[in-house]
């Protein structure tokens, strides 16, 4: 990808076939934005950043580029990824309609507490209810919160995740920020991707759809494709074979796109439920 960075001040990124605003922030990977106006506010971890499209490149202002350079994936050749999901039916219009996606490299233990929030849940509650929490545990910073450190995640107790709307996952939450305290989530990177699923999902309220999300938003493994109602739906479009199994449908979709069913997953997620 053709960027420039200037330290400490903001990445202008000049090949924006490959990196589009909307596209990458509307694919159901990200909960922690808004948009003002032409301008893009995105906040993780401490951290935030702001996503403005001219005429002939995207700018990124932030005060901490090297973050945000790893953020966005830009050392990442996605026209050599486009290429290669070409080859495949069915994948052409997706991949024209949302040419600009971009997998995040997010924080674990964010990505956790966000995909548990995510589970039954639609996208504007889940934002509500991950913006209260940061209002209420997260540190505040110049004009927005902070995500709350695992430490201050952990003061709050079920009653705190109701009143906020966390509804039947506030148990969860309370029980899975205590055992976050006693597991490196790290270490999941050095971990194939059966194993680091066998990990999450010890935790309190990860199945195999949330730890799928987890895996490809935060560690970036993209040997899965997570399955939820719009999966199910893309699966009897690829003609591939008929069940009703979810894992079965899974373990046939990485059988055809490998170690970029992640990929295929999000260009297609994003083109059957966007699309008009």
């Amino acid at each position: 990808m053709y960027y420039e960075k200037k330290e400490n001040s903001e990445i202008r990124i000049f090949d924006t076939q490959d990196f589009e605003i909307e596209h990458v922030l509307d694919c159901g990977q990200v909960f922690r934005y808004r948009k003002d106006g032409d301008c893009h506010t995105l906040l993780t971890k401490d951290k935030i950043c702001l996503l403005q499209k001219t005429n002939d490149c995207v700018i990124i202002k932030t005060d901490d580029t090297d973050y945000f350079e790893k953020y966005f994936d830009l050392n990442r050749n996605y026209g050599e990824i486009k290429n290669h999901l070409a080859r495949h039916d069915g994948l052409s219009d997706a991949l024209k309609y949302g040419y600009g996606i971009r997998i995040l490299n997010q924080d674990p233990y964010e990505m956790i507490i966000s995909f548990i929030i995510s589970a039954n849940n639609n996208i504007p509650r889940i934002k509500g209810i991950i913006e209260k929490i940061c209002c209420n545990l997260g540190e505040k910073k110049d004009g927005y919160y902070a995500f709350p450190t695992l430490e201050r995640l952990c003061e709050a107790d079920v009653e705190f995740f109701r009143k906020i709307g966390a509804g039947y996952r506030a148990e969860y939450l309370v029980k899975t920020a205590q055992a976050l305290q006693r597991i490196d989530v790290n270490k999941i990177y050095s971990l194939d991707t059966r194993s680091a699923r066998k990990a999450l999902t010890e935790l309190m309220g990860v199945g195999n759809k949330v730890a799928n999300c987890i895996l490809l938003f935060a560690y970036h493994k993209t040997d899965l494709f997570p399955m939820d109602t719009w999966s199910k739906k893309i699966y009897r479009q690829l003609n591939l074979p008929s069940t009703d199994n979810v894992n079965k449908m899974e373990d046939n979709l990485v059988a055809k796109f490998g170690e970029l069913s992640g990929y295929a997953q999000q260009y297609l997620f994003y083109y059957y439920r966007t699309k008009k």
